[in-house]
C-alpha cells in the first residue's frame, strides 16, 4: 500500500489488463499507472498505490526511453504489426550512411501527428473509435522532444532498424516509425516495442506479474521494485521538518524556516517535504530567498 511499483508488463496485455491484474494479485482497490504503454509494446510501467496515487503527475512529466524494431517497406493503420496493411513498398536503394540521416533529422524539438488509431480525444471521444467507424478523426500535430535517437542496428536483408529512443513525454514512438518510413521514401511500421527507462526508473528494476505473485507469497525478489513515496521523489529538494509542524502542513499552512531540521536543494522550486521519520507529508514550490510556499499536494497519513 501507499508505494510505487515497477511493472514489467508483457506484450499482449493492456497497462489496464495490468493494472487490474496487480489489484487482484495485492488485494488493493486504489491503484494506477502513469504512462500508457500499447498492447503491443513491453516494459516499463510505473505503477503507484494508495493514496500515492496522487503522484502520478510528477512521473507523467518525465522523460521516457524505448528500444524499438522499424521495418521499413510496409505501412499500416495503426502504425504498427496490430493494424491492416495499407502499403507494401519494395526496399531498395538504401545503405547504411542514408539511414543514419535519420538521426539529424529527427533529433530536437519536432512536430509529430499522432497516430489516428491513439487515445487522443477528440471532442470527448477517443480517436481510435472513429477511426474504428470508418471516419477519418483529425489530429494535430504538437510539439515533441526527441533527446536522443541512436541507431543500434540495420538489417537491411530484411528491411529492419532498431532504435534507442529518449523523448518527452507525449510521444508516439509508432508515428516516429511512420515518419521515418516517409523520410526514407519506403514507408515503415513499428514492428516491436520496449519501454526501458521513464525519468529515474530503469526496467531492470521492475518486476514481472509472476514476480510479484511470488513476492506477496513471501518469497524472495531480487529486484528493487517496490518504492516509497519519498524515495520515488529523491530527485527533488527536500525539507525536513520537526514533528511539531506536522499538522500544520496538514492543514495547509506555512512553516518557519526555524522549523526546519535540514535542506536539500537541487535544481528548481518543487520540495519534498518530510518529517523526522522521513515520511513524505507534502510537495511544495518554494521560493527559499523570499520564503514564498505553495503547497502542490499534502499526504496527511494520520
Amino acid at each position: 500500500m501507499n508505494s510505487i511499483l515497477l511493472i514489467d508488463k508483457p506484450v499482449g496485455h493492456t497497462s489496464s489488463d495490468t493494472v487490474n491484474e496487480l489489484k487482484r494479485i495485492l488485494k488493493i482497490k486504489k491503484i494506477g499507472h502513469s504512462g500508457t504503454l500499447d498492447k503491443s509494446a513491453s516494459g516499463l510501467l510505473v505503477v503507484c498505490t494508495g493514496w500515492a496515487t496522487k503522484l502520478t503527475r510528477y512521473f507523467l512529466e518525465s522523460d521516457k526511453r524505448y528500444i524499438g524494431t522499424v521495418k521499413l517497406g510496409i505501412v499500416t493503420d495503426t502504425c504498427d504489426s496490430d493494424g491492416n496493411i495499407l502499403e507494401s513498398n519494395i526496399v531498395q536503394g538504401l545503405n547504411a550512411e542514408s539511414i543514419r540521416k535519420i538521426t539529424a533529422e529527427f533529433m530536437g524539438e519536432i512536430s509529430q501527428f499522432p497516430p489516428i488509431y491513439s487515445a487522443l480525444k477528440i471532442r470527448g471521444r477517443r480517436a481510435s473509435d472513429i477511426a474504428r467507424k470508418g471516419d477519418l478523426p483529425v489530429l494535430d500535430g504538437r510539439k515533441i522532444n526527441i533527446k536522443k535517437l541512436d541507431i543500434l542496428k540495420i538489417d537491411l536483408d530484411n528491411s529492419k532498424l532498431t532504435i534507442d529512443v529518449t523523448c518527452s513525454k507525449g510521444t508516439y514512438i509508432r508515428a516516429l516509425a511512420r515518419d521515418i518510413g516517409e523520410f526514407l521514401g519506403t514507408g515503415a511500421y513499428l514492428e516491436s516495442l520496449r519501454r526501458v527507462a521513464s525519468g529515474n526508473f530503469i526496467i531492470e528494476n521492475a518486476a514481472t506479474i509472476d514476480e510479484v505473485r511470488e513476492f506477496v507469497i513471501g518469497n524472495a525478489v531480487e529486484k528493487n521494485f517496490t518504492l516509497r513515496p519519498e524515495e520515488a521523489l529523491s530527485y527533488f529538494s527536500s525539507i525536513v521538518l520537526k514533528n511539531i509542524v506536522r499538522k500544520q502542513v496538514f492543514n495547509g499552512a506555512f512553516f518557519n524556516r526555524d522549523d526546519i531540521i535540514s535542506i536539500d536543494a537541487k535544481a528548481g522550486n518543487t520540495f519534498i517535504i518530510l518529517d523526522e521519520e522521513k515520511n513524505l507529508i507534502a510537495i511544495a514550490d518554494i521560493d527559499i530567498d523570499n520564503w514564498m510556499i505553495k503547497y502542490l499536494n499534502v499526504f496527511n497519513q494520520e
